[in-house]
């Protein structure tokens, strides 16, 4: 096993710690791993769901999947999958970067795919393509459930927009292991097209999930619940 091969899988391992009680019973990320770049699904997403009319050209096609063969399509393959099975087709997303999203189409079925970790991005613009299409941002301190903590609303356009900014212009590095008892947001951005993009982020550390570091600055702008920084 190579050195990179051993890093990506604990990186992997690492997240799995962290994410797995917001997640639900799932031991393994919903991933697709294409020309270098992770990809996952999480199982429930507030935004609407894809149809056929959000594809675009035919992208690639799942070469193994780790559910058939566990062995023969360890983590970091390219074309490889989680769960997707072996044969299945991948295709671009009308209005959006490949490198950001991908959609797979399985049983008459369309699945969304955004981007987890991309090693040739080097600021929040290279991983995340949503300047100029985030209409509403929400925060909630805790896990991504109904209860689970206080949670605050962004939707006035200029506070949209310093935010968005704020994440493609920062830099992106190896991400971080966190504790699973640290502080987290969840951070929901609402897209014009009513899709969404969900990802965890550490205020302590101001890191988005993915390894997207944030100034001081957006933790005050995202108006974080009381108490939850030091």
């Amino acid at each position: 096993m190579t050195p990179q091969l051993r890093a990506g899988i604990l990186t992997l391992a690492l997240t799995l710690v962290t994410l797995g009680g917001a997640q639900g019973a799932s031991t393994t990320l919903d991933f697709v791993t294409f020309d270098g770049i992770d990809y996952i699904r999480w199982l429930e997403e507030p935004g609407r769901a894809l149809t056929r009319e959000d594809l675009g050209s035919e992208f690639a096609t799942v070469e193994c999947s780790l559910g058939e063969d566990v062995r023969g399509c360890p983590y970091g393959r390219d074309a490889g999958a989680a769960f997707l099975p072996a044969g299945t087709r991948m295709y671009a997303v009308r209005g959006y970067a490949t490198s950001f999203r991908l959609a797979a189409v399985w049983r008459d079925r369309v699945f969304l795919y955004q981007v987890w970790r991309n090693p040739r991005a080097r600021h929040g613009g290279d991983l995340y393509d949503i300047v100029g299409k985030v209409r509403a941002i929400d925060v909630r301190r805790g896990e991504p459930t109904a209860g689970a903590g206080c949670e605050t609303s962004i939707t006035a356009a200029r506070d949209l927009e310093a935010l968005v900014a704020m994440m493609a212009g920062g830099a992106v590095r190896p991400p971080q292991a966190h504790p699973v008892a640290e502080l987290r947001y969840w951070i929901t951005f609402w897209l014009a097209d009513g899709t969404t993009l969900g990802r965890p982020y550490f205020a302590e550390t101001r890191e988005l999930m993915g390894g997207l570091a944030l100034p001081p600055e957006f933790n005050d702008a995202l108006d974080l619940c009381p108490g939850g920084r030091q």
